[in-house]
This record gives C-alpha cells, structure tokens and sequence, in this order.
C-alpha cells in the first residue's frame, strides 16, 4: 500500500485551486457562435436576458459533461467511489492511444478513505505512485504513473487531489490513460 502524504494548507487558498478545476472541466463551447443550436438531450439550458427575453446558455464541449460521466470516461479505472456525486468529467482523445480525462466529485468518505480506494485500483492496473508531490492548496494530493509498450512507450498519469471541507471531501483528478481503459 502507497503511504500518502498530508500537506495542509489555508482553506481560501484551497477552495480557490478547487473553484478553478471546476471551471477548467467545464469545458464551455466559446466558439459557438453561427452553429446550430443543439437539439433534443443535448439542447442548452436557455436563461433570461435583458428585458426578459430568452437567451441560449452556452454549449459543453462534446468530451464533457456536467453531472455524470463524459463519453468515453474511464469509469473502470477512475470511476467515482460508491455514494459519491460526479460533479463534472471529461475524456478526449489525443494524439496517439491516450485520453486526457478529468473527474470532479463530492463524497462524504474521508480523505484517506478515497486515496486508498483509488490507488489500490491504479496500483491493481500497473500504475505506481509518485515520490515527488509538490505541495498545493489541496488537503492531499499524489500522482500515479504507468508506461507500456516496449516499440512505442506511452506514460499514463493520474493526479489525484482531496479537499476537505470537513463535512464532505471535493475530490479533483485529472490525466492521461490508455483509451483502451477509457
């Protein structure tokens, strides 16, 4: 079993790395303008302009999703701890066979509790933790890794990040895997 490490840092300076993972999965569609508008599941959600007109919000990217799981997420791999809420994900493809992939979650399970979860199921797939974490605005944090293939070698990583809110843990990863595992 990986030992973890606890860097503790202010609570402000946390929920402002958190704030910013959030907006980063959000993954908003800002060159929208002149295309369709998307219908059915996958129409935007329209708001109140001024003079109470109604106007579209703006589109997700297709590789995302608020809420669930985004296509082509790994959920075997990075899947979200039982009773826990996905909050955002994203998986898009790359250049190669890799996925960038992201998963943002609230989970009332405790900070050791997730890591531990998490890394037995990277280390069950061949990932090994890293020595060198810096310290951030995160409760915990720590980064696996995995290479394959021997003709052309591909470096897989996760970084996991926890912040405690003391009644709920907000959990941050984010990477790259095999699309095989996505």
């Amino acid at each position: 079993m990986p030992t973890t490490r606890h860097h503790r840092v202010p609570r402000r300076t946390a929920c402002a790395v958190l704030a910013l993972c959030v907006i980063t999965v959000s993954g908003c569609d800002s060159g929208s303008a002149g295309k369709a508008a998307p219908t059915g599941a996958t129409a935007a959600t329209t708001g109140t302009g001024p003079e109470g007109a109604p106007t579209a919000l703006p589109s997700f990217d297709p590789g995302t999703a608020v809420g669930g799981y985004a296509p082509g997420f790994p959920t075997d791999l990075l899947g979200a701890p039982e009773g826990s809420t996905v909050l955002a994900s994203s998986a898009t493809p790359t250049e190669g066979d890799l996925v960038d992939v992201s998963l943002n979650l609230s989970t009332e399970l405790s900070t050791q509790e997730v890591v531990d979860r998490y890394a037995e199921r990277l280390g069950e797939a061949g990932f090994d933790e890293s020595e060198d974490v810096d310290v951030s605005a995160l409760t915990v944090q720590t980064a696996y890794t995995r290479t394959k293939g021997k003709k052309k070698p591909r470096v897989e990583t996760v970084l996991i990040g926890v912040l405690d809110e003391s009644d709920r843990r907000l959990v941050s990863l984010s990477g790259s895997v095999r699309a095989q595992d996505a």
